[in-house]
């Protein structure tokens, strides 16, 4: 995310969703809710007046719809990024509106875990739809095509198995969480399982137990897989969520609180999980914001 502050426009008809907006947005210092409009033509005139860095837009909104207003905006507000939030899940439809010139069209079924990541996908140029609208040949026409103009593997573990940034990776985030373990896991979507492909402080046991387990195994970071969001076990010692055995092997490992945070790219597809480890219970919400910046960092690095 740019460093300065990023004003943002909503444009909803429904107050519910507004509240919604205002309480995700609200956890980026560096976005700004600057107005709230409740249809398309009311859209057109603020975009106009305003001149916001970032337009979240509705489709079925009354008096002109999200598509004709987006169009609108384009000629009034050219600088305006653009990503519209839409009950609609057609794949047609979404193709119509990311030929408006939009940056990217998120399921609001999906708005929980996908809204921050599209409009930190958005805000640095990048193209971000919902998860199940990927497979559509709008979205993945330009994707798959690495640099070098070599086809790359769509799947996460065997695209980055073996990166040199991810050690990196995993380095800055202990360094700056003060974490005494950590790990990252790719998503091997063939198989859908987390593997793991850098950790620190772990001994082998433990090890064989998390690159083993499966979907029903209770690791934070399965947890983390199937919701795509973030799991903060405060106390491994008093937390119900997991089961006798996996608690025993964290505290014979000597691990008492864990974050795990799944790394969701521009087109909103899971690429693994980082979690960090501590020997004391409370992870502090300054290593999660940490945690939050580094991925932000190293998602850009790999999508380049």
């Amino acid at each position: 995310m740019p460093g300065s502050i990023t004003r943002v426009l909503l444009v909803d008809d429904n107050e519910r969703w507004y509240s919604f907006y205002r309480k995700v947005i609200g956890k980026r210092p560096n976005l700004q809710i600057i107005g709230h409009v409740s249809d398309g033509l009311e859209a057109v005139e603020q975009a106009q007046e305003l001149q916001p860095d970032l337009i979240l837009l509705d489709i079925g909104l009354p008096a002109l719809n999200g598509l004709e207003a987006a169009r609108r905006i384009r000629e009034v507000s050219p600088a305006s990024k653009v990503l519209f939030v839409s009950d609609n899940s057609s794949p047609d439809i979404a193709e119509e509106a990311l030929s408006t010139g939009a940056g990217g069209y998120v399921v609001k079924s999906n708005a929980a875990s996908e809204l921050l990541p599209a409009i930190e996908a958005v805000l640095r140029g990048k193209r971000f739809v919902s998860a199940g609208l990927a497979a559509h040949n709008f979205v993945t026409s330009n994707r798959g095509i690495s640099r070098g103009g070599r086809p790359t593997d769509p799947n996460p573990y065997l695209r980055l198995v073996g990166s040199e940034s991810i050690p990196e990776f995993l380095a800055s985030v202990m360094a700056a969480t003060a974490a005494d373990f950590g790990a990252i896991q790719l998503y091997d979507s063939a198989n859908h399982v987390l593997k793991i492909v850098a950790q620190h402080g772990f001994e082998t046991d433990f090890l064989d137990y998390c690159n083993t387990a499966g979907l029903e195994a209770d690791s934070a970071c399965n947890q983390s897989m199937e919701a795509r969001t973030r799991i903060v076990v405060k106390d491994v010692a008093s937390d119900p969520v997991f089961s006798s055995d996996f608690k025993g092997l964290l505290l014979r490992a000597n691990v008492r609180s864990i974050q795990a945070t799944p790394l969701i790219d521009s087109s909103g597809k899971l690429v693994g999980i980082v979690s960090t480890h501590y020997s004391h219970p409370n992870p502090s919400p300054d290593a999660l914001k940490h945690v939050d910046d580094l991925a932000t960092s190293f998602l850009a690095e790999i999508n380049e």
